[in-house]
């Protein structure tokens, strides 16, 4: 009884005095890059319950990457997520790079799944071609800018039109499955509109507008690093906008101010990543923004019961699926320190783990993956199939090519040509070693579809040896990595010239497993304890 009237009390409290709406008061309350940290939703809709219990409007809204990224999204494709966003009921989302990951059929599916609209005003179907199915949609643009997703959505909160238009970083074509973007010949049917990016997001801006909207909020999938049109920097071009939600760098930003094309202040803001905020944005005669800590909600027992009975039921069905034990490991295999992918940044034991697999049982040269395929830590102790999931979340396959020395040289420079950028084309090798200099400028040189050409000028890389011996640029070597990697053009790398050796390609998660239980004896130990010295930083 206690411990109920404590809740009871303390969520009266958040009500009253951290919240402080009034009834009317339109809210929005917003996310992005969840990456499926399903354990937030039911304190999202507890949060948005709450406010429409004091007499608020409220709309629920997602800027983002939210069906990929954690085992959960992997073992159901995006599905298990989609069933906790309906469960909460959302009014909007935009699609981020990692909707991308399934391909576009089952993002098809998730569409058709998902209760509410998927926003992106910036995809267009480069053949002319029309794609019809799901939701319907409005020729809000010409010919030239035939648009598969929605690019906006209006909502009447409390009787005021809010208009939520949807972009995407353009970056997509390389940081998720460029498959996705592909018909069944290979050729590219999709693509981002980038050097026009501002124009085409003021176009849906201006027909939201012409529509009776009387505010325009900017589901923003573009963040402000990428340096392929940021947020700030598409804002400055625009006119009409109110607000900028931001998605994909995972910064946490209650409000920042920029300027839009008349020098008039817009509100930025972005919650960070894995639900460990929700933002709140009261639309009065200012906009006024709060991040609310997930966890202190859910302490004081903002939850919704009914969220929490969905996220039940869909978390039994998933640990049904790979509860079981796999291996041990007596070492903390790393991936992520705190907030940082230092997978991103340097070699790790996790790295050199996955990497090993890859190629003792492709029996390749070479075995690489890509740190963005790299997306949990496994602590020390028991690892689950679960916890495997985690680590490798998108099912790629493992296949194995024959390419030069030229080629594997020309790819080792494009995957560390971010640096210090924590970008997931940092590489992770088996069999190889190399040493960079990050003084060195990459001329690394990609085309309009973010894919490699040339590299114009000096390397960064040097020293490249494979099984001790230097890289011959005439040699062939077999490479056994992701089809992200090695088939697809992912990251921006590319092996124009390479041939397909492993035709039976194998799932990832599986080639791993059967590297832990068949090589390694279902136990991880010495030399994984630390990385092995394979990649080496110098300046």
């Amino acid at each position: 009884m206690k411990r109920i009237v404590f809740f009871s009390l303390g969520l009266f409290f958040l009500v009253t005095t951290v919240l402080a709406q009034r009834p009317g008061d339109v809210v929005v309350l917003y996310e992005n890059d969840v990456h499926c940290a399903v354990d937030g939703y039911p304190v999202l809709a507890g949060l948005r319950d709450s406010l429409e219990r004091m007499g608020c409007h409220v709309a629920v809204v997602s800027a983002g990457d939210f069906v990929s990224g954690g085992s959960m999204g992997a073992a159901s494709k995006g599905e298990f997520v989609v069933r906790m966003m309906n469960a909460v009921g959302y009014d909007a989302a935009c699609l981020g790079n990692h909707e991308f990951d399934f391909g576009m059929q089952q993002l098809r599916r998730i569409e058709d799944m998902l209760s509410t609209t998927l926003l992106c005003c910036n995809l267009c179907r480069m053949d002319g071609v029309g794609q019809q199915t799901g939701q319907v949609r409005r020729a809000l643009f010409d010919s030239r800018m035939d648009t598969p997703f929605v690019p906006f959505v209006l909502r009447n909160l409390g009787g005021v039109e809010v208009a939520f238009v949807g972009v995407t970083t353009p970056t997509t074509m390389y940081t998720s499955n460029p498959d996705s973007f592909k018909d069944s010949a290979g050729r590219f049917v999709y693509g981002f509109s980038s050097s026009s990016l501002a124009a085409t997001v003021q176009r849906s801006v201006d027909a939201a507008l012409s529509l009776g909207a009387e505010r325009v909020v900017l589901l923003s999938h573009l963040g402000d690093s990428d340096g392929i049109p940021t947020s700030v920097q598409v804002t400055a071009l625009l006119k009409g906008v109110d607000a900028i939600i931001d998605g994909h760098d995972h910064h946490v930003i209650p409000c920042r101010m920029v300027y839009d094309r008349e020098g008039r202040r817009v509100p930025l803001t972005s919650t960070g990543t894995l639900f460990k905020n929700v933002g709140m944005m009261v639309m009065a005669d200012e906009l006024n923004f709060k991040l609310l800590n997930v966890d202190s909600l859910r302490a004081v027992g903002c939850v919704s019961k009914a969220v929490e009975d969905t996220l039940r039921v869909v978390k039994e069905t998933f640990d049904a699926m790979g509860g079981r034990v796999v291996a041990q490991t007596q070492c903390a295999l790393v991936a992520e320190e705190g907030d940082v992918r230092v997978c991103r940044l340097r070699e790790t034991n996790l790295g050199d783990l996955i990497a090993d697999a890859y190629r003792t049982l492709m029996g390749a040269d070479v075995g690489w993956i890509n740190s963005g395929s790299i997306r949990a830590n496994i602590p020390e102790g028991p690892i689950t199939h679960n916890q495997l999931f985690a680590v490798t979340p998108y099912g790629n396959t493992v296949c194995v090519i024959r390419t030069t020395g030229r080629e594997l040289l020309d790819a080792l420079e494009t995957a560390v040509r971010e640096y210090p950028k924590a970008e997931g084309c940092f590489p992770q090798v088996s069999g190889l070693s190399f040493s960079f200099s990050p003084s060195v400028r990459s001329g690394v040189v990609l085309d309009s579809n973010g894919t490699f050409l040339r590299v114009d000028g000096p390397y960064r890389v040097s020293d490249v040896k494979v099984g001790g011996i230097p890289l011959d640029l005439d040699k062939m070597y077999s490479i056994a990595s992701n089809d992200y990697v090695l088939l697809k053009g992912g990251d921006a790398i590319r092996f124009p010239h390479a041939e397909l050796v492993a035709t039976e390609r194998v799932g990832d998660l599986q080639v791993l497993e059967n590297y832990l239980l068949n090589n390694l004896h279902g136990i991880i130990a010495a030399p994984y304890d630390k990385p092995q010295g394979r990649i080496r930083i110098v300046d």
